[in-house]
């Protein structure tokens, strides 16, 4: 474990004290409400770290023993001096605190009093640290999710506010890099970096910090802008812009996608945005039509009902980029995968920008805010300009070095595993020109952007295990590589009109196991609960579900007539192809991974391969006197093996159900 995760561990356990303690005496019931107060003590930290306050009493009070009666007192007295400073004001020149600001501590609790401020100050003396070494540690994200986490559960709507800091810190570190890649001079020029979902500010501050690392000292030339609509977040932004030491922020509350003139004043200016915006919520289209039409440039006024926040923040954003400004989003998968409003929102995007980058995330990303709904970072650049150079980042991330499990109802996040965000960091932030692959683990693939655009944007689609086997298949020597489409006919939406026969017997995708053979027992017991497609002897059946199990039959002659799942694609093989030829080479390692990585899904257990994907596999196809000899001994024997087996199982079964 590192230091910093040693970090989190000691401030999750500290904070489950605060929770029990305040379970126990029955007060501040509210999950945000606790939060509060904890947003004032770190107040309170800042403004002596950095000199603003008189501090003697509050450093005694939090390292020794000599105030202990009087915390109460000490915290509360401290409190009211940060009130007065100006840099916890808001720009009317109110208390981000609120109207009437003061700590909810009852008078002679001293011993939570002690063990909020302690506990407290621990935590942000250990941010200081990890700072001052460019490690991040994201104290405020994590003490918001650890005291209102429960409150999401289900509501992935508000999972944007615990954006894990092993993504944030990512996003910053590529959203820098890519300003290097452009020859942004950041000592010489202002750059504007804008986050309209802001939550916490955890990429605002996780920013600033590593881009101060990166330019050797304190920014000065760049503008950071945040919004939320909720002013307890823009409280939190603001504290934790000044835990890293920044004064040139600019946060405020407001809606960022219905009548925020704010924003309004930033339209094609901004140079960079990073932001995880809310999933889930609808937006009237007829709310949007009432937008001034420069504020959505791809929905106004040509949409209907209502459609997804994650994508009217998309088309607001594009809105505010000026030409070549960047945008790094975490978005759900449906973003980058689904039809609908989200197909269309791809298509126009390609009038306005170019895609730069997606790059999958696990599941287990928001799990902690409730959710494992399947997420990824989509990097687009607002641009008109196309190159037949363009390139495109696309990787798959399976493990970020932590997973979650359930506590007590609490989700407790446990370190275990590796952040592959930081060994892809490693490889894929240094320049490269070409397509190629970047890294095999985690994977990630440099693709030509007119190859990714207006196909799939589903990264796992591009991975290195599929780009390596399609080397392969090219290497191969006496073979032609061949589009599965080109080997097979696709029968399954014409079987779906055929009326199945009296007595027949469905083949699940459960009854196909080993190489190509049927668990005839459980056949002829089956009773499904839906209708089925009429199959022959003969067809190829290709299960579309969970591909990472291979179950690929070719449908042997029976004495009675068969339908099949609909979970099965019914291909046929061309004139002069022979079917156990076809189904050998679907289920060998080199297609297999083709396949594997073609699917989509919202985890491994719900993963599938749609028709048109299926069609694009490479198959290799013998060419040479010496391949076509071999590969037709191959199947004749592979063909004798798999009857030899069916026969005896279909036999044994026969003969126990005729003894019965």
């Amino acid at each position: 474990m590192s230091p910093v995760q040693e970090s989190y561990q000691t401030l999750y356990r500290s904070l489950n004290d605060l929770r029990e303690h305040l379970h126990l005496s029955g007060r501040i019931d509210d999950s945000n409400a606790k939060l509060d107060e904890v947003s004032k003590v770190l107040a309170i930290c800042i403004a002596v770290h950095y000199e603003w306050i008189e501090s003697s009493n509050f450093l005694d009070l939090v390292n020794t023993n000599k105030f202990d009666s009087k915390a109460t007192t000490i915290l509360s007295e401290s409190f009211q001096k940060c009130i007065d400073q100006e840099n916890f004001q808001n720009s009317d020149g109110s208390s981000i605190f609120g109207a009437l600001p003061a700590l909810n501590i009852q008078e002679n609790d001293n011993e939570f009093a002690l063990l909020l401020a302690r506990t407290i100050y621990t935590a942000f003396s250990q941010a200081l640290t990890h700072a001052k070494n460019d490690h991040s540690f994201d104290l405020v994200n994590e003490a918001f999710g650890h005291f209102v986490r429960d409150n999401f559960r289900g509501n992935i709507e508000d999972a944007q506010y615990m954006t894990p800091p092993e993504v944030v810190d990512f996003i910053c570190d590529w959203a820098i890099f890519e300003q290097d890649q452009k020859g942004f001079k950041f000592n010489q020029s202002t750059l504007t970096v804008l986050d309209p979902s802001c939550g916490v500010g955890s990429f605002l501050a996780s920013f600033y910090r590593k881009l101060g690392h990166h330019i050797g000292r304190q920014p000065k030339k760049v503008k950071l802008i945040g919004q939320d609509k909720v002013d307890r977040m823009v409280r939190l932004s603001k504290i934790n812009m000044m835990l890293f030491g920044s004064d040139i922020y600019d946060i405020e509350q407001g809606n960022s996608l219905i009548g925020s003139s704010r924003l309004n004043k930033l339209n094609d200016k901004v140079d960079l945005i990073i932001t995880n915006p809310p999933f889930g919520a609808n937006i009237s289209a007829s709310l949007l039509a009432e937008e001034p039409k420069n504020n959505y440039p791809l929905f106004h006024n040509s949409v209907n009902g209502a459609i997804d926040s994650e994508l009217a923040f998309i088309d607001r954003e594009m809105s505010l980029l000026k030409e070549g400004g960047a945008l790094f989003i975490v978005v759900p998968d449906s973003t980058i995968s689904s039809r609908g409003a989200a197909e269309t929102l791809r298509a126009r995007l390609m009038g306005v920008a170019k895609l730069k980058g997606v790059i999958e995330l696990p599941a287990v990303t928001f799990a902690q805010a409730g959710t494992r709904t399947k997420t990824s970072i989509l990097y687009l650049e607002k641009s008109t300009q196309r190159s037949s150079d363009d390139l495109v980042t696309m990787a798959t991330i399976e493990d970020l070095g932590f997973q979650v499990s359930m506590r007590k109802g609490v989700a407790v996040k446990k370190y275990e595993g590796e952040n592959q965000l930081e060994e892809l960091s490693n490889k894929l932030l240094t320049p490269k020109s070409n397509p190629c692959v970047i890294s095999e683990e985690p994977s990630c693939t440099l693709e030509y952007a007119k190859k990714v655009e207006h196909g799939s944007w589903t990264a796992s689609h591009y991975s290195a295990k599929r780009a390596l086997a399609i080397s392969e298949l090219n290497n191969l020597k006496g073979y032609n590589v061949e589009f599965f489409s080109n080997l097979v006919n696709f029968e399954t939406k014409k079987r779906r009109r055929l009326k199945e026969e009296a007595g027949s017997k469905c083949i699940s995708v459960l009854h196909v196991i080993g190489d190509g053979v049927l668990d005839f027992e459980e056949l002829l017991t089956y009773s499904p609960k839906t209708k089925g497609n009429v199959c022959y002897e003969g067809d190829i059946l290709i299960s579309k579900i969970n591909p990472r199990i291979p179950r690929i039959l070719v449908v042997p002659k029976l004495d009675f007539p068969t339908t099949c799942s609909n979970e099965f694609e019914i291909v046929t093989p061309k004139e002069g192809i022979d079917p156990y030829w076809v189904c050998y080479m679907l289920l060998e390692k080199v297609v297999q991974d083709q396949i594997q990585s073609l699917t989509s899904g919202t985890s491994s257990s719900h993963n599938r391969i749609k028709t048109a994907e299926l069609e694009i596999i490479k198959i290799p196809a013998p060419k040479t006197k010496a391949t076509v000899e071999r590969m037709s001994a191959v199947t004749v024997s592979y063909k004798e093996h798999i009857d030899n087996i069916v026969s005896s199982l279909y036999g044994i079964n026969k003969l126990r159900r005729n003894s019965a």
